[in-house]
């Protein structure tokens, strides 16, 4: 039991702090609140059941975040399979999404991981394809070096930058695209007034 004690206390001690990097992450690559806690529960979950395995003097960070990202690939997956099942009503969709609302608004932390995502943002990035956006991630949220995020992901860090790049230049692409379209429907209907 002291054992077990023991290796508790040194993982809330390496993990604990890890957290809100961890929920952002999440967040960002979810979309959605409640999504994004369950998964770095699990996240934590899993670390945790496998922390035997983890080397100390390593680095923890880079350890949590790939099972985060794994974690988050599993839940994507599994909403790809499972389509929501609570469309069943529109009443109860909209009592769900006025609760949603009114508890993320008593929370200081998520009204401000909030107003950080712009939709059109979030939109670009949710397009991209995982091999792209998770080194994009955490590299702009997580300020991981390339040496850091290649360890994280298992590949080299050529590669590492080189999604970087890609990323960074689908994104752009994408946004002046967006801009570019609501510039062009706003000259027109200037237009026809």
């Amino acid at each position: 039991m002291k054992l077990f004690h023991n290796r508790r206390k040194e993982f809330e001690k390496l993990t604990l702090s890890l957290g809100h990097d961890l929920f952002r992450l999440a967040y960002w690559r979810l979309g959605n609140l409640q999504d994004a806690e369950d998964v770095v529960q699990e996240a934590y979950l899993r670390a945790f059941r496998s922390f035997h395995t983890f080397q100390l003097g390593t680095n923890v960070k880079g350890w949590m975040t790939r099972i985060l990202l794994n974690v988050v690939n599993d839940a994507l997956k599994k909403r790809v399979r499972q389509p929501d099942i609570l469309a069943i009503d529109d009443e109860c969709d909209e009592l769900v999404s006025l609760q949603d609302h009114s508890a993320a608004s008593r929370d200081p932390e998520v009204q401000l991981i909030e107003g950080e995502i712009r939709p059109d943002l979030l939109d670009a990035l949710q397009r991209l394809p995982t091999s792209l956006l998770h080194p994009l991630l955490l590299r702009e949220l997580e300020d991981m070096t390339y040496a850091e995020i290649a360890t994280t992901l298992d590949i080299p860090t050529g590669t590492v930058m080189s999604r970087l790049f890609r990323a960074r230049r689908v994104v752009r692409d994408r946004l002046t695209k967006k801009v570019k379209g609501i510039v062009q429907s706003e000259v027109t209907d200037h237009e026809l007034q």
